[in-house]
């Protein structure tokens, strides 16, 4: 049982901080812009397949209004 209680007094070692590690100022900015960059493009990716189907909607709606019009425009008689 005391290897149980060791075990839960062990703290894990924290990962070193960008000033320990090396980085310098300009290094700690480009790693954050690179994971925002990142963590957009996961957004983006998330939501494709929605904006996919959007766009593919009005795509439909823009080309039946398109006919409508043809179709009014040739009942009222002649192209205008």
């Amino acid at each position: 049982m005391r290897w149980i209680s060791r075990l839960l007094r062990r703290r894990p070692e924290l990962a070193p901080s960008p000033e320990e590690s090396g980085m310098t100022r300009g290094q700690q900015e480009a790693e954050s812009a690179l994971s925002r960059a990142q963590e957009a493009r996961r957004a983006v990716e998330a939501h494709r397949h929605a904006v996919s189907r959007i766009a593919e909607r009005l795509a439909q709606e823009r080309e039946r209004n398109h006919f409508a019009e043809i179709f009014r425009q040739a009942m009222q008689g002649g192209n205008r």
